[in-house]
């Protein structure tokens, strides 16, 4: 926490980092005893147990290691704690997935604190106050802050790094630069190798160096060819060269192995996941962000553009250089993963707070009110929206995913020699593990379960969702369930016109919109259960 603040400023950092804290670590254990109802969360775990085997080459780049090794080293000091309490120090999979949402729900609220200090450093601290409202309550910053992935970490590193390079920029155009000023520019470099090492896209952290080396050789009078000129950057990118290969070593150790998955990545970014989307330039635009941060705070980010280039020159240059830059890399392919975005909420919540404060003073000049009052109800106003649509998420979140219910409800029914057919999609299945039964596939070529009967299974499941990238039923087990089967339970996730007015990330298999909760009951698909009509008053 900053220490020279006001006494009020403190208060309210206080007062925002704990609604952060609230609507991240709130509820933590979602979707459990299912373990897979945040997709990509068993990766991070499960190579984070595997470097506590020993194994500290994760033989897996399509993600840099920091957060694997992070994550062991979480784990590591929980389970020695574990045993000292208790003597015994095994963790459960459900208590290593909880660790690492909390370790990711604590990165996402530290990341409300950076942004305080970046934002006052370039403007003020009312203004760094609202920012940091205004990242508390974003909706892609709560909802990603809960799951055990690595966005997170990285918009709390690149954050940090913008951060040193604000203070780092203010001394940039000293001849020489200071020792204060070298360590800044090695702790921003560090924190966006780190960042870089996190996830790849924060790489492009580098391009705001370039802009405040660029600010530099405009004022600095010595000539273009002296080393001392480019020192700000050779101490930069020093280390943050020391910061990527320090977390993840093996890109150089097995650098075979990272540079085919690193290809694959981008080969991934430019033909797309799934659906039928547009490219990222527009989809971005129209959807990831003003949703990401909810539309009053992005249409004042929006206005808060022109007084942010207007007031504060310089930091817009380097804010928007990252910006730009990063941008122009998620914009470019068919990948729209809202969460791709995540490093620029920050930015957007910055913005938005410039729009805030400099509309606030307008209008206390203008009125004869307290600036203080004015500013308080415009935050309000613009962040009030965000704050309710994230609470709901929480409140929502909280219930018990339809998956869970829905096993409850059939496993204890299912027998043995019974056959089940699971329809909707791999991502939404549930986990019937421990019941006995036999799974059947079903080929939509040939219409068929492969029975050389013809029969089809005891049990049909489906699971449908307004995500429908990642649960949709064919039109033929719809029809075959109509004709020979009875609807035996179904647990609903959804009601009314869901499909309308809830926007869902599309391209990631979590079955909760970003708003327009109004249409959600819980998490996870529909889910509905047939027994085939022969069959079915033997159902208990």
């Amino acid at each position: 926490m900053p220490r020279d603040l006001t006494d009020s400023g403190r208060r309210g950092l206080y007062a925002i980092v704990a609604v952060a804290a609230a609507l991240r670590l709130f509820p933590v254990w979602f979707g459990l005893p299912y373990l897979r109802a945040r997709p990509d969360e068993e990766t991070a775990v499960w190579h984070a147990l595997a470097v506590l085997r020993g194994d500290f080459n994760p033989h897996f780049f399509h993600w840099p290691s920091l957060t694997f090794y992070a994550l062991a080293t979480l784990f590591e000091m929980a389970s020695w704690i574990r045993g000292v309490l208790f003597a015994d120090s095994a963790l459960t999979d459900i208590e290593h997935l909880v660790l690492a949402r909390t370790f990711v729900a604590a990165a996402g609220t530290l990341t409300v604190v950076v942004l305080f200090r970046l934002t006052r450093r370039i403007a003020d601290e009312a203004t760094g106050l609202i920012a940091a409202a205004f990242l508390a309550v974003a909706i892609l910053h709560v909802r990603e802050s809960h799951f055990a992935m690595t966005d997170v970490l990285m918009t709390l590193l690149v954050t940090a790094s913008l951060d040193f390079l604000m203070r780092a920029s203010k001394t940039a155009m000293a001849v020489p630069l200071d020792a204060r000023g070298l360590r800044d520019f090695a702790a921003a470099g560090l924190a966006g190798g780190l960042a870089a090492s996190t996830k790849y896209s924060a790489a492009v952290v580098i391009a705001a160096m370039g802009a405040v080396q660029v600010l530099r050789l405009m004022d600095a009078r010595q000539s273009l060819w002296e080393r001392r000129t480019w020192t700000p950057s050779i101490v930069f990118l020093a280390a943050f060269g020391c910061g990527f290969v320090v977390a993840t070593p093996y890109a150089l150790l097995d650098f075979p192995v990272f540079a085919a998955d690193l290809r694959f990545d981008f080969t991934h970014l430019s033909e797309g996941h799934v659906g039928n989307l547009s490219r990222g330039w527009s989809y971005h635009l129209t959807r990831s962000l003003p949703y990401g941060v909810g539309l009053s705070i992005f249409l004042a980010a929006m206005a808060g553009v022109v007084p942010f280039v207007r007031h504060y020159g310089r930091p817009a240059f380097v804010i928007g250089a990252f910006a730009a830059a990063l941008y122009a890399l998620i914009g470019s392919g068919h990948a729209v993963f809202f969460r791709y975005v995540l490093p620029l909420v920050p930015v957007v919540c910055l913005l938005a707070a410039v729009a805030v404060r400099h509309l606030g003073i307008w209008l206390a000049d203008r009125t004869g009110l307290s600036n203080g009052a004015v500013v308080a109800l415009l935050t309000a106003i613009v962040g009030g929206p965000a704050l309710v649509n994230s609470a709901w998420f929480d409140a929502l979140l909280a219930r018990t995913d339809t998956r869970v219910l829905a096993a409850r409800w059939l496993v204890p029914r299912l027998k043995g020699e019974e056959t089940l057919h699971e329809a909707g999609g791999v991502y939404a299945e549930m986990d019937l593990a421990g019941a006995r039964y036999h799974r059947w596939s079903f080929d939509p070529a040939t219409t068929s379960f492969g029975d050389p009967g013809g029969r089809s299974p005891d049990w049909l499941v489906f699971h449908e969702s307004p995500l429908w990238t990642y649960a949709a039923v064919p039109p033929e087990l719809r029809r075959l369930a109509r004709d020979k089967y009875v609807l035996a339970d179904v647990v609903q996730a959804t009601k009314g016109p869901a499909a309308g007015s809830a926007v869902y990330d599309l391209q990631d298999a979590f079955f909760m919109p970003m708003t327009g909760f109004i249409t959600v009951e819980r998490p996870g698909p529909t889910v509905s259960i047939y027994r085939r009509a022969d069959l079915a008053l033997s159902v208990p």
